[in-house]
């Protein structure tokens, strides 16, 4: 079947069935990453071992002049893959960009450590600026008599404007791992993966759109959407949960990826709740991993005052720009360190924010 016939298949389809295979056609396009896609195998983003190595090759050679000395302190750091990568980088004053392969590697890496990758959240890289359409309406259906005229109508769109954020995340590293190579690479790596995770992931909860910060989920939140505990009785809290359940379905968003983010103290609080003596959700959390049948992610991110559920979490668009640039930012002496700097973009957007609903308790509660 060619474009032609596609494009003529989906116009004749409806509305509803159109944009679902227009989705999965997004889902499944270059840039645009399911779950668990590997990166090629001699990539810098192959493992954490192959990018505490890169890391180390870098800062290493960033401390050379000449270029004997550049291809000299290279070969001591990593594979022939690493050694590769780090001769065909780009130095400049801002750093070293850490060279990909394909589409979707930085996402990839990132995703054991981001607790908003795990949710599932649809991720959009892009460069500088980028708008996405989303649909604000829906077709109107209605019932004709004999003779009728059929009444207009279509699904109403607006849009969706991704920008450039740029942030800065600083991790430590002993200088005993930086200088010797072939160890501790894995660890290196580990650190610096772990440290721009949980950067972006503040920033993906958090941010509050002022200065150079982007708008994180909570201020984007539909206020119909947010409400207060009823109490922290079994009873009360079974009615939550239940209310956060039905209004993303009410507010007719469709079912998708859905699943609840959680801190860990008021996990812990679900999972000792008691009524008449019985555990109310502690069995299905620890055997299932879920609360009221969908799984659920803890991080620290989620105040510890908040249960954030969502019916689809790909209608969060979670936007990077892939390129990472890595640099030496201080050395300390003291503690014979040094800061590695890395540099990040992204952005972060609800595409239909009715699909999220959120629970807010006191905080004595």
């Amino acid at each position: 079947m060619n474009r032609q016939q596609i494009t003529e298949m989906v116009k004749a389809l409806g509305p509803e069935v159109a944009r679902e295979l227009v989705d999965a056609a997004s889902r499944s396009a270059p840039g645009r990453m399911g779950r668990g896609r590997a990166t090629h195998e001699g990539s810098v983003y192959a493992s954490v071992a192959n990018f505490g190595a890169f890391t180390k090759s870098v800062i290493a050679v960033g401390r050379r002049t000449g270029t004997g000395e550049l291809l000299e302190a290279a070969k001591h750091f990593g594979n022939a893959d690493t050694q590769k990568a780090v001769q065909l980088s780009k130095f400049d004053s801002a750093g070293v960009l850490v060279p990909i392969q394909q589409s979707g590697e930085l996402i990839e890496f990132l995703r054991p450590e981001a607790a908003l990758l795990k949710l599932g959240v649809r991720t959009q890289p892009f460069k500088g600026e980028l708008h996405m359409g989303r649909q604000t309406g829906t077709s109107v259906f209605k019932w004709v008599g004999e003779g009728e005229t059929v009444p207009r109508s279509a699904p109403k769109y607006g849009k969706l404007v991704l920008k450039a954020h740029k942030g800065m995340v600083l991790t430590d590293i002993s200088n005993d791992l930086l200088r010797t190579p072939g160890v501790g690479d894995a660890g290196v790596g580990e650190d610096i993966r772990a440290t721009v995770a949980d950067g972006l992931d503040e920033a993906g909860f958090n941010g509050d759109g002022t200065g150079a910060a982007p708008k994180g989920l909570f201020a984007q939140l539909d206020p119909t959407q947010v409400f207060a505990s009823t109490g922290t009785t079994a009873a009360a809290y079974l009615a939550d949960i239940d209310k956060a359940v039905e209004l993303p379905l009410t507010a007719h968003v469709r079912m998708g990826t859905a699943a609840w983010v959680i801190h860990p103290t008021r996990a812990t609080a679900l999972m000792q709740l008691k009524d008449t003596g019985i555990f109310i959700f502690r069995q299905e959390m620890l055997d299932k991993g879920t609360i009221r049948g969908f799984p659920f992610v803890m991080t620290t991110r989620v105040p510890v005052n908040r249960i954030v559920y969502s019916s689809d979490w790909r209608q969060f668009i979670y936007g990077i720009d892939e390129d990472l640039i890595l640099s030496e930012h201080d050395t300390r002496a003291e503690h014979d360190e040094t800061t590695i700097r890395a540099i990040v973009k992204g952005d972060f957007k609800l595409r239909q924010p009715k699909a999220f609903s959120s629970i807010t308790y006191s905080p004595e509660g």
